[in-house]
């Protein structure tokens, strides 16, 4: 009886173990602690930051606290752990909860072609591997590239090409600017609107430059080639930009026999012979005639407006001018503008204005009616 009751003593206690077991086993099954990135291999070119966003899983019923580090490989890598904007080594996470930590690694500028593997230890959260797959090897230069390196225009045109100056070095570079144009050229850099002759560019950054290019007065209609260069001193970029001037815009204004003076009896008109020329290369279209005169004078052109003039072609217009009926004997002066869209000429004209005629014999018959007078009022009032 007593073995029998020992027996019986051993299978319940047994039987208990067995339901404590199997009540407390769905409470571990269900929980744990996960560590988790939707992306563990992405590719990257030399010099690129990969960010990856980390969420730490704790759905325990106990506050899960873990040190954070990581595993970069090689020296050259990068990387930091940040939560909400600060670094961070550890994390705490209360139950049924997660925690996100960012981690953002850095392809090296001077590197291999290939597959690279990483790993994020997170304590009891467990380790996650990361693997990166650099698309090309680091070329460790500076880039100086546009894209439109051409531009077209006449020579009173400015040449403005937008450049993406690149510094792929580990370290920083001032790079100096320079522009070899042709003789009577202008070039100027901008950077932010600033002119400048040198730009400073961290590594593995690049700024915008503006360069623009001012033609010789004179230039010619042809294709210009411009070599540009971004040089440090350690490393150097060069680029090769072009302006095609398709023409340039001249023209002159005067009078057949080219003399800017003449004559005008006061309220009367004059004609004036002009020739507008095209002294450019390319042509000329609606130059329109206008002239400025002084108060109540009167210009006129015929024609007034030319619809076209070719390179090296004259064409003739006639300038009326009439002077003021008040105008008194001097000089005076009339601007006289031959006006396109591309350029401009003008000329200005002595006038010289003489009296009337009739006027000088008008004033000889008051002063004879004048004389006149006095002499009869002296015969009648003399003898007295």
């Amino acid at each position: 009886m007593k073995q029998r009751a020992w027996k019986s003593r051993i299978l319940m206690a047994a039987a208990l173990a067995i339901s404590l077991l199997l009540y407390a086993a769905p409470a571990f099954a269900a929980g744990g602690t996960q560590i988790y990135t939707p992306y563990t291999n992405l590719s990257a070119p030399p010099g690129e930051t990969i960010n990856y966003q980390v969420d730490l899983i704790n759905d325990t019923d106990e506050i899960k606290t873990a040190d954070l580090s990581f595993q970069a490989g090689s020296a050259n890598w990068t990387y930091e752990l940040t939560a909400d904007g600060h670094g961070i080594k550890q994390v705490a996470v209360k139950p049924k909860e997660s925690q996100t930590v960012s981690l953002a690694l850095t392809v090296p500028l001077e590197v291999e072609k290939g597959d690279y593997a990483f790993q994020l230890n997170a304590g009891a959260f467990g380790t996650l591997p990361i693997k990166v797959s650099v698309s090309e090897k680091g070329s460790y230069k500076s880039e100086l590239s546009t894209e439109q390196p051409n531009m077209q225009g006449h020579s009173d045109s400015t040449f403005t090409y937008s450049l993406s100056l690149n510094n792929r070095t580990a370290t920083k570079q001032q790079y100096a600017l320079t522009a070899e144009v042709p003789n009577g050229w202008d070039s100027k850099f901008t950077v932010d609107g600033n002119g400048v002759t040198s730009v400073d560019i961290d590594p593995g950054a690049s700024k915008s430059v503006t360069l623009n290019l001012t033609p010789a007065e004179n230039a010619k209609a042809d294709t210009y080639k411009v070599a540009v260069h971004a040089n440090s001193g350690n490393t150097s970029a060069d680029a090769e930009v072009e302006a095609v001037i398709t023409g340039t815009y001249g023209m002159s204004l005067s009078t057949a026999n080219d003399n800017l003076s003449a004559t005008v009896t006061a309220g009367h008109e004059r004609k004036l012979e002009l020739v507008v020329k095209n002294t450019g290369s390319a042509d000329l279209t609606d130059v329109n005639l206008t002239g400025t005169a002084p108060s109540e004078w009167e210009v006129s052109f015929e024609p007034k407006t030319l619809s076209s003039i070719k390179p090296g072609e004259s064409k003739p217009v006639t300038a009326t001018i009439k002077s003021s009926g008040k105008a008194l004997a001097g000089d005076y002066v009339v601007g006289l503008t031959a006006q396109a869209a591309e350029k401009s000429a003008e000329a200005s004209i002595r006038m010289t204005v003489k009296t009337s005629v009739l006027w000088g014999w008008i004033g000889v018959l008051i002063v004879l009616a004048v004389a006149a007078g006095v002499y009869g009022l002296f015969r009648k009032y003399g003898r007295r």
